[in-house]
């Protein structure tokens, strides 16, 4: 019940239509989708534009039960809540920047819940601007804060340059021609022409300054001759042979010798030892050991076999004489564009010699210490300055379109000029349309530097950019810079344009983005609503990633923003990241900072909010499984003692409490998270309001107990959104700590206050016995197999042992054989993995079926087979109401393999809880019977 003196409560301290938000939010992650806002720069972990709208939507709108006097019933309540819900449903559309109806609706409910006037929102770590972006589409006065001027940048590109230029006509002459005949410009489209416009002019002067270096290919009679374009020339890195029988002799760094490895048209490298030397020609058809193909790499990562004398060249030879700048690299193919498709065709001198050029003096020479992150070894492998990360070639036609690009903006200013504008109108609009082509050179860079790689199942150049790091590349695809494949100029500047198009405000708003360092207390603004999705400890360098941008714009549009571009690079120290090398390598004073950092930023916040609206923080912090402090404890339960401890420790010391968390699923459907990798599958999202300041103290006992009472409801609550497994134990802290954080202090026996460390062990502990009583609701066989999996997973174990625990479970071993889940032999007893199961297996039939082989036959059909939702839906629906159970168990399974690092059993119970949704929701409808060419419901074709 809300009182008269504190604000109404918000539905997203209530509720939230989850399922909806993770299917939307899961689809924006995924790559392929067209024209998106985050496709006009490489950003990382960039939050999902429609997880950031449902969060600003529901921080804004008042929770039914709020306001008794219009839904004085929980069934007036629940129906009030639909009715949101819907709205929020239908915000959760594909591409709704071309749905402005949709924004208005809930801007207007918005709306009705504020007095008629929207809060301001904030965003201090704003980063690829997810959440300004979507607060200015949604109408609110957006204002974004960083200390990285790459991330300032981009949200002034969506809050300040795109939607200043709203509804304006191309000022190119070529479009503004077309004007008069009754071209409609909307939005941004008038911005994105002029882009693309000026983007092939810079284009068309390129090639007619260094056009000559990226020649066609000369065609072989048996492709019909004459001539193609280049898409892409492949190298491979050379080292010398560390064997002085072969005199220094350099030899091939080669990690895989395919080329296209699509069935029916393989295309291979076959390396051919001639004359003392070697060089690879290009096989075609189906090769005969398709393993010595997929992978040149010999005995372990960064160690390769030299091909002239078999001996191993290890990692640390390689990386000293790159440290020396002694490896070379060599072309080995050249793929050009067919009639019907590529084309691979063998390294020609010609194309070697012209490849060899000087490169430009005094561009990129910045140290790039520090930025090389996340290779195979820790090596930095001599990438000491940023040009190293470019052949000269490439070095030399990316500097050249900067050139061109800086010189284009007289030009565009005179055609804006005799397009209407005004003196000053024609330079700001100048500089709008530079400051995107400036980013289409960075889209470039990203294509065209020698740690891109050639996919050989796509046929394409991939960007250096696949992940947050930049891991090393041995053999490279270089992309023909002025052709008009993947990754040349034309296609990166045009994609750009075609994602300016996605960017249009419904109301015409405009925002502000400024470089702010949130801890530092110089904010400027007041009565905020504060949604922030902040660093996550130290998971990501943003900074030192970042550079690798900062270089070129600072090339290309430093003069116009120069109080972003005024130092060499990205400001590192004050960057709030944990990272110790930083610190020399002190990983205390790394956590004191980031820390430290975030209680000033936290409490300079406060004193800057609406309190009429809670702060919102996203956090998905993933602790390293090979760091000390993440080791398991007795209960079995990883500790989380740095991300989720730093972050809740400078929001609950800062005088915050926990309202509301919700965990919504980032991960694609098909992104398998496996136990190692440093990602998690979910965002867990905070809702917090100041603590008040007469706040009860508790004793710890009386945590303990209201844990207890309280945490099995949230928990099946985390179920029900289907939260993944691998985030089950982060996410559990939330409705843990809103616990602990409504307190002003929680005393120990002795006296001594109960620390947020304490508290999240003993979350992590009540979390545990939890799911453990679950097991009570199981069936005998299935408590077995649990207990058994617990100490022996689906290895073998001693027959008397097995015997000794079924009675203990009111069972017995022959009759788990009879039931098909377990194989006992020569004395021996061991659980039937899920590939083993029968494909006969009916549940109707079944007189003995238990959750366990529910649960295994789910998984043989959805994760083994690979059968697919439908398929893996039949059989749930034969499984009634007693279905559900099986994903209560794939929980508790997932826990016990992360236990016992069964990474590749985790994966599985993992992947059917994600899966889960779309599998019950098909389960519930009526289907016709899968097609004869699909697997039916138990995996037979």
């Amino acid at each position: 019940m809300t009182t008269s003196n504190s604000p109404r409560k918000k539905l997203i301290e209530v509720a939230l239509p989850l399922p909806e938000i993770n299917d939307a939010s899961a689809y924006d992650k995924m790559p392929g989708i067209g024209p998106h806002p985050k496709g006009i720069h490489q950003w990382w972990a960039r939050l999902p534009l429609p997880t950031a709208r449902a969060v600003l939507f529901a921080s804004v709108v008042d929770d039914p039960e709020s306001h008794p006097e219009k839904w004085p019933t929980e069934t007036d309540q629940n129906a009030e809540r639909e009715r949101l819900f819907d709205i929020m449903r239908r915000m959760m559309a594909k591409k709704l920047h071309t749905a402005p109806e949709v924004y208005a609706e809930a801007t207007a409910e918005m709306l009705a819940h504020c007095g008629g006037k929207l809060p301001a929102v904030f965003d201090p770590f704003s980063g690829g601007g997810s959440i300004p972006l979507e607060a200015n589409r949604l109408g609110f006065e957006a204002h974004a804060g960083d200390l990285n001027p790459v991330a300032v940048l981009l949200n002034k590109c969506n809050l300040e340059i795109a939607p200043r230029w709203f509804d304006h006509p191309p000022s190119n002459p070529e479009d503004r021609n077309r004007i008069g005949g009754g071209e409609a410009w909307r939005g941004t489209q008038g911005l994105a022409a002029d882009i693309r416009h000026y983007g092939a002019t810079i284009r068309e002067r390129a090639v007619e300054r260094i056009g000559h270096l990226y020649p066609k290919i000369g065609l072989p009679k048996d492709f019909g001759g004459g001539e193609a374009n280049v898409i892409a020339w492949i190298w491979v890195r050379t080292v010398a042979s560390p064997n002085p029988a072969v005199r220094g002799k350099h030899v091939p760094l080669c990690s895989t010798y395919w080329l296209s490895n699509k069935k029916g048209a393989e295309v291979w490298l076959e390396p051919v030892i001639e004359n003392e030397g070697w060089r690879f020609e290009i096989r075609r058809g189906q090769p005969k050991d398709r393993t010595g193909i997929t992978k040149g790499l010999k005995a372990g990562r960064a160690t390769f076999e030299c091909l002239l004398t078999r001996d191993i060249i290890g990692n640390r030879y390689i990386n000293e004489q790159a440290e020396e700048h002694k490896i070379e690299y060599r072309l080995v193919a050249i793929i050009g564009e067919g009639r019907r498709g590529r084309i691979y065709l063998p390294a020609t001198q010609a194309h070697v010699d012209v490849s060899q050029v000087e490169p430009p003096e005094d561009i990129l020479i910045e140290p790039a210490s520090g930025t090389f992150a996340g290779n195979a070894v820790g090596l930095p492998y001599g990438f000491d300055q940023f040009r190293r990360y470019y052949t000269n070639r490439q070095l030399l036609g990316l500097s050249c379109l900067c050139n061109i690009i800086r010189d284009t903006a007289d030009n565009i200013r005179r055609d804006a000029l005799r397009g209407g504008l005004s003196d000053g109108d024609a330079v700001a609009y100048s500089n709008a349309v530079i400051t995107f082509l400036g980013l289409g050179l960075d889209r470039s860079a990203d294509f065209n530097n020698s740690l891109c790689r050639w996919s050989p199942s796509n046929q394409k150049v991939m960007n250096l950019f696949g992940r947050q790091a930049i891991p090393m590349v041995w053999d490279f695809a270089e992309a023909n810079l002025l052709g008009d494949g993947i990754g040349s100029w034309i296609t990166c500047v045009n994609y750009v344009a075609d994602c300016v198009e996605t960017i249009p405000v419904v109301n015409n708003t405009t925002g502000t983005a400024d470089q702010i360092d949130a801890a530092s207390g110089a904010l400027k603004f007041t009565n905020l609503l504060v949604s922030t999705d902040p660093p996550y400890y130290d998971n990501i360098g943003y900074a030192s990633l970042s550079d690798f941008f900062y270089v070129w714009l600072r090339q290309t549009v430093g003069g116009l923003y120069k109080e972003l571009f005024s130092t060499l690079l990205v400001p590192k120290m004050t960057e709030l990241t944990a990272a110790a090398e930083r610190y020399a390598g002190d990983k205390t004073k790394a956590k004191e900072h980031f820390e430290g950092g975030f209680k000033k930023a936290f409490t300079e916040l406060k004193t800057r909010m609406d309190h009429n609206f809670p702060l919102t923080v996203y956090y998905a912090f993933k602790q390293d499984d090979d760091d000390g402090e993440a080791e398991l404890n007795d209960s079995g339960v990883i500790d989380l003692t740095t991300g989720w401890e730093t972050l809740l420790e400078a929001l609950i010391s800062s005088g915050f409490q926990i309202t509301g968390t919700w965990p919504v699923r980032a991960s694609q459907k098909w992104r398998m998270v496996s136990m190692g990798t440093n990602s998690l599958a979910s965002y867990i999202v905070l809702a917090c309001r100041p603590r008040p300041g007469d706040a009860p103290q508790t004793a710890s006992s009386q945590f303990r107990n209201e844990l207890k009472r309280t945490l099995p409801a949230a928990l099946r609550h985390l179920q029900q959104g289907n939260i993944a497994p691998v985030d089950f134990a982060q996410a559990a802290l939330g409705p843990g700590m809103a616990i602990y954080s409504r307190y002003s202090r929680i005393l120990e026996s002795s006296g001594t206050q109960l620390s947020i460390r304490a508290a999240i062990n003993i979350i992590n502990q009540t979390l545990t016995e939890v799911l453990s009583e679950v097991e009570d609701e199981f069936d005998s066989d299935t408590r077995w197999s649990i207990a058994w999996y617990e100490q022996y997973g689906f290895s073998e174990g001693d027959f008397g042992d097995a015997e000794i625990l079924s009675k203990a479970k009111v069972t017995s071993v022959s009759g788990l054989q009879q039931a098909g889940i377990l194989l006992s032999r020569s004395g021996n007893v061991r659980l039937l993995r899920p590939d083993e199961l029968s494909a006969e297996w009916d549940p109707q039939s079944d007189r003995r079926i238990s959750v366990w082989s529910m649960t295994h036959h789910l998984l043989r059909l959805y994760h083994h087979l690979g059968a697919g939702d439908e398929a893996t839906a039949a059989l749930l629906r034969q499984l009634g109401s007693n279905g559900d159970a099986a994903r209560d168990l794939a929980y508790r399974l997932f826990k016990l393999s992360e236990k016992k690092k069964l990474s590749q059993e985790a994966v599985g119970y993992n992947a059917l809880v994600l899966g889960w949704p779309e599998i019950a929701r098909l389960a519930r409808e009526e289907r016709a019977v899968p097609s004869p060419t699909q697997p039916d419901m138990f995996g037979r074709a």
